[in-house]
């Protein structure tokens, strides 16, 4: 009997056991399924959240950026420029626009042109180098001013202008005809002219016979004065004064003088061409024609 009631006993405790471990297990289930939910939700969440503050995060970017944008435009250095570009290039830029302004300036720095028988080279000054002191052009013809068709020859002045000397003060050989005007004042007066042989012979023609005339004072021209090696007025290789048959010759011719003499010729200006008949000793005297004399202002 007490081994039925033990046996008994034990069952009712296995029984016992049995349930209350289903229940416990039941209650884990439960309790293990709300957790499962809340991880899951918790996990969801900083999804949800970085996608949530990506946005204030590219704000802010956007905002950086901005700044950046801003400070490529507006990069003050310590000397106060204000420059272009990233950070790294506009810290060197003030350093690079300096050298470059430098080398721009050096490049710009206005160099003495070269003479020639262009407009712009005619304006270059061929006394100031021989004569010194201060020497300006005071007056400009750019265009040709004269032109006189003669029978075999025409004449013509391209272009001339005034130079005023004052206070020459370079040593002038008094051997050199351009010693004339060393350490005083006075002008030169300088000819572009073109002479053209219209005829099928050779002709002779002095040039430096032209002449400036005014009230009372004249000044005779010179092929040699002031005048470049380039642009000496010549006829032909073997006599300067001998005009080749249908050619042209152009150089310079000069008249050098006192300001007194000057301002005598200024007041009442003309200039005296010579008939080429004077020249021509197939032509007697008493039938060449008659020289060209016609107003021609110097100032």
């Amino acid at each position: 009997m007490k081994k039925r009631i033990i046996i008994f006993t034990v069952l009712i405790i296995l029984l016992v056991s049995g349930v209350v471990i289903g229940v416990y297990a039941n209650s884990s289930n439960t309790d293990a399924k709300p957790d499962k939910a809340k991880t899951s939700t918790t996990t969801n969440k900083p999804k949800s959240t970085t996608k949530e503050e990506k946005k204030p995060a590219d704000t802010a970017t956007d905002k950086k950026d901005s700044s950046n944008e801003t400070s490529k435009d507006t990069v003050t250095d310590d000397k106060g420029v204000v420059t272009k570009g990233s950070s790294d290039v506009e810290k060197n830029a003030p350093a690079k626009n300096s050298t470059g302004s430098k080398e721009q300036n050096k490049s710009e720095t206005p160099t003495t042109p070269t003479f020639s028988l262009s407009t712009s080279g005619f304006k270059t000054s061929k006394v100031a180098p021989v004569l010194g002191g201060n020497v300006t052009t005071t007056y400009l013809s750019s265009t040709p001013s004269f032109q006189k068709i003669f029978q075999n020859l025409t004449i013509e002045i391209n272009q001339y202008k005034v130079e005023h000397v004052v206070n020459a003060d370079k040593n002038v050989s008094a051997s050199n005809p351009e010693s004339f005007l060393a350490n005083k004042n006075g002008y030169v007066i300088t000819l572009d002219i073109s002479i053209k042989n219209t005829s099928t012979k050779d002709k002779m023609y002095k040039a430096d016979q032209i002449s400036l005339v005014g009230a009372n004072e004249f000044a005779g021209g010179s092929l040699d004065n002031f005048v470049p090696s380039n642009y000496h007025l010549i006829g032909s290789k073997s006599d300067p004064y001998n005009f080749t048959a249908g050619k042209t010759a152009r150089g310079l011719l000069t008249f050098t003088m006192t300001e007194d003499v000057y301002n005598d010729i200024a007041s009442n200006p003309k200039i005296g061409v010579p008939n080429p008949d004077k020249f021509d000793s197939t032509i007697s005297q008493d039938k060449a024609g008659d020289d060209i004399v016609v107003a021609f202002p110097v100032k």
